[in-house]
């Protein structure tokens, strides 16, 4: 994590690539393991051709209940913070035609529109303890001597404006009131993020002869993300001369939209098993920042300095990595089923782009090739049905580390379990679920100063549908 966000950097990338699969609850109760499966709307976002699987129209809708939590340990500090937020995160309409239902051949197309939520940006943590050894103000003071002054007006800039940094005319170097010795202040940090990231679906499904069905989606995402972090510094021990304080807050608010295209198909070869392969090309996204620093410091003669703001806006592309998905299910007649999906991504493919220069990510781009690596994604999913009308299912989802083996999450993986109950008969079905997801990462505040964060995330789900 940088110091600053005023740089769009491989970390964009990463956020709107590393995506779960997303929908409705049963989905979400199955690991998202639908891509051999098919009958259920979030399928349109896995593999499409499942929609040809479906025999009557049906609408639905989809809301959850989320929890965060998470835990920091920083110099032997632990802390603990939480949030929670309701929302939609699917809603789906299915028109199937009929088209011939006796013999071969086409015997059936299906038309899809709905929404599905890839992902969800919540996220909070509070990170806190007493540094001995550095300071935030450090890097500034490094940054001030190796460009002789040419502020970056979102961090050393602001620094400078508020006498955090000051100039030795004599020895023509700046410094800074730690002066590399003078440490022992309490450093706080506190990072929220909001926001998803979801996707309009438009699909078509074939049905040839029940045994292959094709499918194709035209899928419009859209993106909405705010970030803010605040870092303060305190000397609460009066141990560092002329310092009191100084907070850093930074605001990055992100918009903008994109699309892709997933083309999939769908086997029977016997009664019991399903084959699916679906793939999903970049996403193009056209994307448009506002960032906001703040800076305020305490100095001990009283002198209190603000620079209000900095702000500024920036308009750029971000293009996704190819997306391949293959499924394998069994169903064991009317009683139940038990589904996989395996998908691959190569993240290091994705890249930053602009329509001023070609080169203004050339480093940008060099880290996510460098920084990012292949990796596979695994779901499997359940479910079993009882009394005719009742449904149990269970679930879990692995998506691995997206970091090479260099790095310091590269054993950071994302685990969910998941799990659900439904009711469906033919007029009218509900669906409750639950999952769990956590993954641990190491968030670097400055140089290589970092915490270790442990990360949980609670969803409850449900989802009403009508058929017709």
């Amino acid at each position: 994590m940088a110091t600053g966000l005023s740089a769009q950097n491989e970390q964009d990338v990463l956020r709107y690539s590393f995506i779960q699969t997303g929908g409705t609850t049963r989905s979400l109760s199955m690991g998202g393991a639908l891509g051999a499966v098919g009958g259920d709307f979030s399928s349109l976002s896995i593999n499409p051709a499942g929609l040809g699987i479906y025999r009557s129209g049906e609408f639905s809708l989809t809301t959850n209940y989320n929890a965060y939590s998470s835990t920091s340990s920083f110099l032997g500090s632990q802390k603990d913070d939480n949030a929670y937020k309701m929302g939609i995160s699917h809603f789906g309409l299915v028109l199937p035609l009929n088209v011939n239902t006796e013999g071969s051949g086409i015997k059936g197309l299906t038309f899809g529109f709905g929404y599905n939520k890839l992902k969800d940006y919540g996220q909070e943590i509070y990170i806190k303890g007493t540094n001995n050894t550095s300071s935030l103000v450090d890097t500034w003071v490094n940054s001030a001597n190796d460009y002789n002054g040419n502020w970056d007006p979102y961090s050393d800039g602001l620094a400078w404006s508020t006498y955090l940094i000051d100039y030795d005319s004599v020895n023509q170097i700046y410094f800074s009131d730690f002066d590399k010795a003078n440490y022992g202040q309490m450093q706080k940090r506190t990072i929220s993020s909001k926001g998803s990231l979801g996707e309009y679906d438009f699909s078509l499904g074939v049905n040839l002869s029940d045994k292959l069905y094709l499918g194709a989606t035209m899928g419009v995402q859209r993106v909405r993300y705010t970030e803010e972090w605040i870092h303060t510094e305190t000397d609460e021990n009066n141990v560092i001369d002329y310092f009191q304080s100084f907070t850093y807050r930074n605001t990055l608010k992100t918009t903008g939209s994109g699309i892709n295209l997933k083309l999939g198909l769908l086997a029977r070869p016997i009664e019991f098993l399903r084959l699916g392969a679906s793939i999903q090309t970049p996403t193009l996204l056209d994307l448009h920042d506002n960032f906001h620093s703040y800076m305020t410091a305490v100095l001990d003669e009283g002198l209190i300095t603000n620079r209000s703001d900095y702000s500024g806006e920036f308009d750029y592309t971000i293009t996704t990595p190819f997306k391949a998905t293959g499924s394998i299910a069994f169903i064991y007649k009317q009683y139940g089923l038990i589904s996989l999906d395996y998908e691959f991504v190569d993240y290091s493919t994705g890249k930053l782009g602009s329509s001023v220069s070609e080169n203004d990510f050339d480093a940008a781009n060099e880290a996510v090739s460098t920084r990012y690596k292949a990796t596979s994604n695994i779901r499997v999913g359940a479910e079993y049905r009882f009394m005719s009308n009742y449904y149990i299912r269970g679930g879990y989802s692995f998506y691995g580390s997206p970091y090479v083996s260099e790095e310091t999450n590269a054993d950071k993986n994302l685990n969910t379990y998941s799990a659900g109950f439904g009711y469906r008969d033919q007029t009218f079905f509900l669906d409750l679920g639950f999952s769990r997801s956590n993954w641990d990462q190491t968030y670097y505040l400055y140089g290589d100063t970092s915490s270790d964060v442990s990360n949980v995330f609670n969803k409850f789900s449900a989802t009403l549908g009508i058929k017709f």
